[in-house]
């Protein structure tokens, strides 16, 4: 944190102070005042909840009147030369999270948000009870698959244990998706300041939402801060891992950058694959025909000028809705293949830097940066409440429940607002699924682009590609030099492509041959012993950020690779009857939702077996009790 010792009492520096104050979310600014005096002023100030045109969405403010007086106050605090204050206990921590948001709090958000805002540095590490002697943990061994946001987190972890480990990514670089993915416009649709590890949110973001390249820079932070570039093997695939019963080990087959394959064992072994890992490209008769340019997204070809060229873009998820900003800028022409219209978020300020104003709060006002992320990270738990089905409201003539239909409402509203008086392409664009039920789009100027004269929307669907072009299935023909595919993951392939044997050869298809990707707790599976995976199947909690929950996760791994370690036993394994037990409550779960009333607006939420494959039912809360810590009566250890 920037010092603000060095600031002179003058009236200019007193100016500067209060130009940067008056641009403060009031509310973040009185906390992380009180957090400094503890005065009982601020804590008397009462907070209101807000909306703006007609949304569902509700905001926690401080309120207006109060906002002179800590302006005033905060003023008065930074030009005494403050030092910061000892950050707050954890019972201070929650009387302060209920001092923000106005309300009692259930323990699991205040533990949850305790571990967020991270005052004590990593809230989250995983921690032995005892911890055994340096020369035990060095016979002992584990392989992380994956070199992204989770692999790096599970190093971490490993690292603080003394355990030791290494990371392998087929790739050539580190990051998971945020390395394959780096085509035009490519960034983060959640604020960059909830999408990060929270015991390293200090960081200097340059944008709100960050960029490829800024997450890039981020984790060669990660990795160079707490050095685990030694430990990260790139451009090395694991082929295959079959359980050695006898030796309680993963026998693993990795192939070397040089192509050759060495065949090691591991004591346990950490997917952190990822989700979106394996593109999937579109079926599509006479595709392999075309003689222009192809690639998918995953793919950029970064050497290939379409400047002035004719372009065509296969798909409008969040990917390709994202791109086609920047490609129509360029490109002389962009024809856009739209199988499904998606409901599409304004989102003001998607691209705007962090301002000097707020870049000045987070360095110098002591724990504005905890409070700032807390605040949106509260805004985001709203999101809950939209995707549960009320029967009431729908016996009345709803479609899913009162807020969800305000939702629908309004993004139609914002779509009329974006075509004016253009009724053919505003029935293009309005779903006939509800808000949720697929994965909301960030507005990337998508609208604005659709309005340019060099921009065509195509929705008749693709019959066949030829050397030259694409006949929609109107007959319509248009040739391209470019064809850009933006059709997505295959995200049913969870740990694709490594072949994992189990106990007495059982594989991943033997398990999940009925109805798709399982695991308890998204993240074991019995019959494979000292595996776990890192977000794997139905770890799509509807709130609360990605980092967070990766953080809660690890922790968990660790948790039970250090009770087979300290108990003296080879071996953890979930108990059959606790992962089916848990599927079948996620199951019934997940009837009260929305994603199988609406077949999950035909995207990648339902999978083929027509059953939600990539979320999870549970509000934060619920999710966070589960996943806290192991329940060992649930595992085997052996």
């Amino acid at each position: 944190m920037a010092s603000v010792h060095a600031l002179a009492v003058d009236g200019q520096d007193e100016a500067f102070i209060r130009r940067m104050l008056k641009q403060a979310n009031m509310n973040v600014l009185r906390l992380a005042l009180y957090q400094q005096t503890r005065d009982p002023e601020l804590a008397a100030m009462e907070v209101a909840t807000e909306g703006r045109d007609g949304s569902p969405f509700l905001f926690t403010r401080v309120r207006r009147e109060h906002y002179d007086r800590i302006q005033e106050k905060a003023l008065a605090y930074l030009l005494n030369a403050p030092r910061a204050a000892p950050p707050p206990t954890r019972a201070e921590a929650a009387a302060m999270m209920e001092m923000f948001l106005g309300k009692t709090l259930s323990v699991e958000h205040l533990e949850f948000g305790w571990e967020d805002l991270s005052f004590e540095g990593f809230a989250r590490r995983a921690c032995w009870e005892k911890k055994p002697a340096a020369e035990i943990l060095g016979q002992y061994h584990v392989t992380i698959v994956g070199a992204g946001f989770s692999g790096l987190l599970a190093g971490i972890q490993l690292d603080l244990l003394g355990i030791p480990y290494r990371i392998i990514d087929r790739q050539a670089g580190i990051g998971g998706t945020w390395y394959l993915n780096d085509y035009p416009e490519a960034r983060v649709d959640i604020t960059s300041f909830i999408y990060q590890f929270k015991f390293e949110k200090d960081y200097p973001w340059k944008s709100h939402y960050a960029t490829q390249a800024e997450l890039q820079d981020y984790l060669a932070h990660i990795v160079d801060k707490y050095r685990l570039r030694d430990r990260i093997h790139l451009s090395t695939a694991l082929q295959d891992a079959r359980w050695d019963a006898e030796k309680a080990k993963w026998t693993l087959r990795v192939r070397h950058p040089d192509g050759r394959v060495e065949t090691t064992d591991s004591d346990f072994v950490i997917s952190a694959s990822g989700l979106f890992s394996t593109p999937r490209l579109p079926d599509i008769p006479g595709i392999e025909t075309f003689g222009g340019k192809m690639f998918h997204t995953t793919a950029w070809d970064h050497g290939y000028d379409y400047a002035g060229k004719r372009v065509a873009v296969i798909g409008t998820g969040s990917t390709g809705a994202q791109l086609v900003r920047g490609v129509a800028e360029t490109a002389g022409s962009l024809t856009i293949y739209q199988r499904t219209p998606n409901w599409v978020n304004p989102t003001p300020g998607y691209r705007n830097p962090v301002s000097t104003e707020l870049r000045w709060l987070l360095d110098n006002m002591p724990g504005y940066a905890a409070w700032y992320s807390y605040h949106h990270f509260t805004s985001q738990l709203q999101v809950e409440d939209l995707q549960i089905l009320d029967p009431e409201w729908r016996a009345n003539g709803g479609l899913i429940n009162e807020k969800n239909d305000r939702l629908r409402e309004d993004l139609k509203a914002y779509v009329r607002s974006k075509v004016g008086d253009d009724d053919e392409l505003y029935a293009k664009l309005i779903p006939d699924y509800a808000p949720l039920s697929r994965r909301l789009v960030v507005d990337n100027d998508w609208y604005d682009t659709l309005l340019r004269d060099n921009v065509t929307l195509q929705t008749n669907g693709i019959a066949r590609f030829t050397e030259t072009g694409i006949i929609a299935n109107d007959g319509t023909l248009e040739n391209y030099d470019l064809v850009v595919l933006s059709a997505g993951f295959d995200v049913e392939r969870y740990l694709w492509p490594v072949e994992y044997i189990g106990r007495e050869g059982v594989t991943l298809k033997d398990l999940w041959e009925k109805d798709g990707a399982r695991a308890h707790l998204t993240m074991t599976l019995p019959g494979f012993p000292n595996f776990a995976i890192m977000y794997g199947p139905n770890a799509g909690i509807v709130t609360g950020s990605f980092h967070s929950w990766i953080e809660v996760l690890s922790r968990y791994i660790c948790g039970l690779i250090t009770h087979t370690i300290e108990g003296d036993a080879r071996s953890f394994e979930v108990r059959h009857e606790a992962y089916q037990s848990y599927n079948d409550r996620m199951d019934v779960a997940l009837k009260a939702m929305l994603l199988e009333e609406e077949g999950g607006g035909g995207g990648y939420y339902i999978n083929s077996f027509g059953r939600p494959g990539v979320s999870l039912p549970w509000t934060l809360e619920q999710w966070y009790a589960l996943i806290r810590t192991p329940d060992c009566d649930e595992f085997r250890f052996e």
